[in-house]
């Protein structure tokens, strides 16, 4: 993969004076350990927590030098924008396959004495929660050996989570830890050593924002939570859930809460008071984003196994419809196959029906690099091709369509690949 190098320092210059003073007084991030970035010198490798779609930039905003952030090669299928992310010293990272050439490119940055930022949870949090962290993470710490500092938002996800249009007042706080100070201390450490060091930053299941007495006001808070939340904790319908204003519902059975100003769930007995989190006859009742989305994937995998071993083969476990499906391979210019389709998932393949010509039945066997790019576009690759789905609308999850296959065995493809780093 080609990757051009175009670094304008006037162009970021610019971009942090402008855009940036925009940024600072609609996302200020309140630095936990201001006095860290005086000892920052070039090289250092930047390991940040991924918890809204900003972060990078405010990051950019925040640090005292440019980081140079390896990015996933969907953002590079339109030239314009391609050239435009080199010119801030982006570089695009391949998916489904080794990619060498991004970690020579990362080896030439240390030559040239250049910050690089690497999101080793290789996406960004569904829930305000941390996900799992790549190992391959480690053996890059340990081919570098340049000093490593983890950024971690607080508060982030819940200024503008990733399900949601807009942004809700609150704070942010960010702070900078220093994990390793320089290569003789990166060489005395095994890959387990370090991998665990990283965990004890970056893992953590939500954010304890009422004990920490951040809130945070809007009059949509839960709007469009459905891209996430997409089995009904009290009939387990999917694609039930509806949300609108602070508020999701259950179209099925008449579930319902609200999403308060710390983001736990309230709910109301039947005579309107406010209820406890447990419901009539041991119904679940979560009392957080994260735990609903964490009991969800724990019962999918049963309906799966459910669905799968049922004799009805001819009705899908779910489908989406009025798709716009298009295809292409890597960074290549993406062609539209049917402009309204529709996707479905059964027992052993994943049927696409365009609007005109031949269904595709494409077994789940053959598929590979699952994943949803921003709030709820999915993409996968079979037979060399690339497959990306268009919802109709922004209400449409395509998580659940992630979480669906990965839970059947398909696996997804972010950050680096373990063999490339031993490769060098």
């Amino acid at each position: 993969m080609k990757r051009t190098k175009y670094f304008s320092k006037g162009l970021y210059l610019f971009l942090k004076a402008t855009a940036g003073s925009w940024f600072r007084i609609f996302y200020p991030v309140k630095v936990t350990n201001p006095e860290i970035f005086r000892e920052m010198k070039p090289p250092y490798l930047v390991l940040p927590n991924h918890v809204m779609k900003w972060d990078a930039v405010l990051l950019s905003n925040l640090f005292p030098d440019p980081l140079n952030c390896m990015v996933s090669e969907s953002h590079y299928r339109k030239p314009h924008i391609a050239f435009f992310l080199s010119l801030l010293g982006a570089f695009p990272k391949a998916k489904a396959k080794s990619d060498l050439g991004a970690i020579r490119h990362m080896m030439d940055l240390k030559k040239m004495k250049k910050n690089i930022c690497v999101y080793p949870e290789g996406q960004m949090s569904w829930d305000g929660s941390s996900l799992p962290l790549f190992y391959s993470t480690a053996k890059l710490i340990q081919l570098l050996k340049i000093p490593v500092y983890t950024p971690v938002f607080t508060g982030g996800s819940a200024t503008f989570p990733r399900w949601g249009k807009a942004r809700r007042k609150g704070p942010m706080e960010l702070t900078i830890h220093r994990i390793f100070t320089d290569g003789k201390e990166i060489k005395s450490l095994s890959s387990d050593e370090i991998f665990k060091r990283m965990e004890d930053i970056l893992n953590h299941t939500g954010e304890a924002l009422e004990e920490k007495g951040l809130s945070y006001s809007s009059d949509a808070r839960a709007e469009y939570l459905e891209n996430v939340l997409f089995i009904c904790p009290s009939c387990r319908g999917i694609k039930t859930i509806s949300s609108e204003g602070n508020s999701v519902s259950c179209a099925a059975c008449g579930f319902g809460a609200e999403l308060d100003e710390f983001y736990k769930f309230r709910y109301t007995d039947s005579s309107g008071a406010p209820d406890s989190n447990s419901g009539q006859g041991g119904e679940f009742r979560p009392g957080t984003v994260t735990e609903w989305n964490l009991w969800q994937k724990e019962i999918l995998p049963v309906m799966l196994e459910n669905y799968r071993s049922g004799i009805d083969k001819k009705s899908p476990f779910m489908m989406d419809s009025e798709v716009e499906i298009k295809t292409g391979f890597r960074m290549e210019p993406l062609k539209t196959w049917t402009e309204k389709g529709d996707i479905a998932l059964f027992q052993d393949h994943i049927m696409l029906r365009p609007e005109k010509g031949e269904m595709r039945l494409i077994p789940l066997k053959e598929i590979s690099a699952v994943h949803v790019m921003t709030r709820q576009k999915l993409e996968f690759y079979h037979d060399r091709t690339l497959y990306v789905f268009f919802f109709p609308t922004l209400r449409v999850s395509g998580y659940k369509w992630l979480c669906a296959l990965r839970t059947l065995g398909i696996p997804s493809s972010y950050a680096w690949h373990g063999e490339e780093v031993e490769k060098i």
